[in-house]
């Protein structure tokens, strides 16, 4: 009986020390596993994602950083342009034309009414005198007097037909035939600009530029980022006394591209033979120091920092002949997350010196510290030995003495 009770409390021991011993085993391999991945992740922040090569700035990303950072790209195909020319403008008053508008109005008015005044003393007159010429039944102070309202009213007509004359004539010489015909007429071209729908845009190309003929459509920057359509009107009598080049009137839609009078534009003209190169779109450009940048894929991790123009600006994005090629795959989303792993790239870097630094002093603080403890330390024996022996000298001088 006694066998069996020590036989099972053996048993119940075991399975205690073998229950035991799993979970220390299990408890054992989990923290192992993550210290294991802890200090995986650590190796895998701690391993550099940015360098240079071949003069570029190249930032690695593993594939689950790009697939968190939205990373996405574009592949550019080959396109065709042809070169533009830079040439600057300005958004018009349409109060301007509102004025002259009203002085065109008020002038033919006159007109109408001296020649309304001077069909009746006319017609007045002939009565008059045919009665005059009848039987004298009209004395010729009053035939005279019919003359002079008549020859007065005359007067009075060229004058107004002078200055109604004169009005269109500085309409023309201000603004061009196209414009002072739309503003003579009231037509809706005018219509749209006095009412801002459309915005009339002076561009004046520079001095030492060489063009035949504006072309007939041109882009314009605007102040809300999208480029819009400038159509020509006519060229301009006069320029820009900035520029001093030849001036072109054109209208764009004002409330679809943002202009306001008084605006300043920058308009893009196509002039030239034809050049090849590809369009970058718009999502794959980021600025930084005052410069255009591209993130260009090397590989399947890679992507390298590449300065582009945008000069010539397109509806759907940038014309460029240098600096990318067909078939690179450029970065189109996430651009500002590869931007900003350089910028805390440069900041590791920063804080990694500084640490450097502040070990460096430390070192020498604690140098410095030792050096003056041995120094203190030395001294202080030497003092104890200067004693002794002073002890010493006094000591054989008083035995000598007795």
């Amino acid at each position: 009986m006694k066998i069996k009770t020590s036989y099972k409390t053996l048993l119940t021991v075991v399975g205690l020390i073998a229950i035991v011993s799993l979970l220390i085993w299990a408890f054992t391999a989990r923290h192992g596993g993550f210290a294991a991945k802890k200090k995986e992740e650590k190796y895998e922040e701690a391993k550099p994602r940015v360098s240079a090569e071949a003069g570029e700035t190249v930032i690695t990303l593993t594939k689950e950083i790009r697939e968190k950072s939205g990373i996405a790209v574009s592949r550019l195909v080959p396109v065709s342009h042809r070169l533009e020319a830079r040439a600057y403008g300005t958004v018009l008053q349409p109060q301007d034309l509102l004025e002259l508008r009203s002085g065109y109005v008020a002038a033919k008015a006159q007109v109408e009414k001296a020649l309304v005044a001077l069909d009746t003393s006319l017609k007045e007159y002939e009565r008059l005198k045919a009665l005059h010429d009848e039987n004298r039944n009209v004395s010729d102070k009053s035939l005279q007097a019919a003359e002079a309202v008549w020859r007065s009213d005359e007067v009075g007509a060229s004058a107004a037909q002078e200055a109604l004359t004169a009005v269109k004539e500085t309409v023309r010489q201000r603004w061009g035939s196209v414009i002072a015909e739309w503003l003579l007429a009231g037509s809706p071209s005018f219509k749209r600009l006095v009412h801002q729908d459309d915005a009339l845009v002076q561009i004046t190309l520079p001095s030492d530029a060489q063009m035949t003929a504006a072309p007939q459509t041109v882009l314009l920057e605007t102040p809300n980022g999208k480029p819009a359509t400038g159509r020509l009107v006519s060229p301009s009598p006069r320029t820009d006394p900035r520029i001093q080049g030849k001036s072109f009137f054109y209208t764009a839609s004002a409330q679809a591209a943002g202009f306001l009078p008084g605006m300043n534009a920058l308009a893009h003209l196509p002039i030239g033979s034809l050049a090849s190169g590809v369009v970058v779109p718009r999502t794959a450009v980021v600025w930084w120091q005052g410069k255009s940048w591209v993130f260009v894929q090397k590989g399947d991790e890679a992507f390298a920092r590449r300065e582009i123009s945008t000069d010539t600006p397109l509806k759907e994005g940038f014309f460029v002949a240098k600096g990318v090629a067909a078939g690179d795959r450029v970065v189109v989303g996430g651009t500002q997350a590869l931007l900003s792993e350089e910028f805390r790239s440069q900041i590791k870097v920063g804080e990694e010196g500084e640490e450097g630094e502040e070990n460096e002093k430390a070192e020498k603080g604690e140098k410095h510290e030792k050096a003056e403890r041995g120094e203190k330390r030395e001294n202080h024996e030497k003092g104890e030995k200067g004693e002794k022996h002073e002890k010493h000298e006094k000591g054989e001088k008083e035995e000598k003495h007795e």
